[in-house]
């Protein structure tokens, strides 16, 4: 008689063991997922911003911040978005190869996302404590690397966030106030020249196209063609209201501003001169104007009122009367008779 012959098979899992494993395995899936969404719409995003700009020939953003920072890049600001659509697309295919499976992520992957967080410290802090201005689409695109960051997991967000904090504090320590104050901040920032009849002293007149005292102080350039003038506005202008005049349509507005900013000065006209003994301040239109009347060699004399740089500042005439517009706000009172800077 044959023995009976048993064969082994593996147990069938229990619906309630499926129903154990299938959540474990569809959270991983829904975070990766969620990753390669938001790679994805970054992508989107700047693919977006890369045809508006190109359609348009300047880029899309909600605030003013924008076109200061796209000033003061060496390079095109379509170049950063070449490479960060570059980016996003090679974090977007790499979560994807992945499969649902966390521990199948590329290691390269997660190297590039640490070292996007390298590279956005050193943008984020340049907005924040240079220009003291952001721009939105910057800070949108660093909202996406970290929220990759975020769904990597515990170990990525610490190494991200070290190297985050260790270049933002790298960056905090080095002090942009000497450069910016030296004489190619003034250069780099003149919007136009008109030549007068001397060449030296020279004034570089920083204003706002919005403020009607600066506007009088333009005005009262017309009856007084001695004057070297540079014009340095504050904002984005495209003409100005004299004869004569040079432009340059490249000029850095964020340069003045932050030159303003970085020797403590808050109101608008200011009018810096370049002595044969160092540099002078006058701030408000009273001051300006009177200095601009003044006789040829009056002006190197040290008037009062007047300060060299780059040390502190004393009352100067004018700024008690008020005859002057604050740099982080514009000044749109009606003023007669003023000529205008556009």
């Amino acid at each position: 008689m044959p023995w009976p012959r048993y064969v082994f098979r593996s147990p069938t899992p229990s619906p309630a063991a499926a129903n154990f494993r299938d959540p474990m395995l569809n959270r991983k899936n829904r975070v990766l997922q969620l990753a390669q969404f938001l790679a994805l719409v970054a992508s989107l995003l700047i693919a977006g911003q890369i045809g508006f700009t190109w359609y348009q020939k300047t880029p899309f953003c909600l605030s003013e911040g924008c076109k200061v920072v796209e000033q003061l890049t060496r390079v095109s600001p379509q170049v950063f978005n070449l490479v960060g659509l570059l980016f996003f697309q090679v974090v977007f295919w790499g979560l994807r190869s992945a499969r649902g499976d966390m521990r199948r992520v590329p290691g390269v992957i997660s190297t590039l996302l640490v070292a996007a967080l390298g590279v956005e410290a050193v943008l984020v802090g340049f907005q924040a404590l240079v220009l003291h201005t952001f721009c939105i689409y910057c800070l949108t695109v660093f909202a996406f690397v970290v929220l990759l960051n975020c769904l990597l997991g515990g170990r990525q967000l610490l190494a991200g966030s070290l190297v985050f904090v260790t270049v933002g504090l790298a960056f905090a320590g080095l002090d942009f106030s000497r450069p910016v104050a030296g004489q190619q901040a003034f250069t780099t920032g003149v919007f136009a020249t008109r030549p007068g009849l001397l060449s030296y002293p020279e004034h570089y007149l920083f204003y706002a196209s919005t403020c009607e005292h600066c506007k009088k102080v333009i005005a009262a350039l017309n009856a007084n063609g001695r004057a070297t003038v540079h014009f340095n506005p504050i904002d984005r202008v495209t003409a100005i209201d004299l004869a004569n005049i040079t432009t340059n349509a490249s000029y850095a507005p964020a340069s003045n501003k932050a030159l303003l900013t970085a020797m403590g000065i808050d109101e608008i006209p200011v009018l810096m001169t370049k002595n044969p003994d160092g540099w002078t301040i006058r701030r408000g239109e009273a001051a300006i104007v009177a200095a601009l009347s003044l006789p040829p060699h009056a002006d190197t004399a040290g008037q009062s009122g007047s300060s060299a740089l780059p040390g502190a500042q004393p009352v100067i005439p004018g700024l008690e009367a008020n005859d002057g517009c604050q740099v982080s706000s514009d000044c749109t009172s009606t003023a007669p008779g003023a000529s205008s800077g556009r």
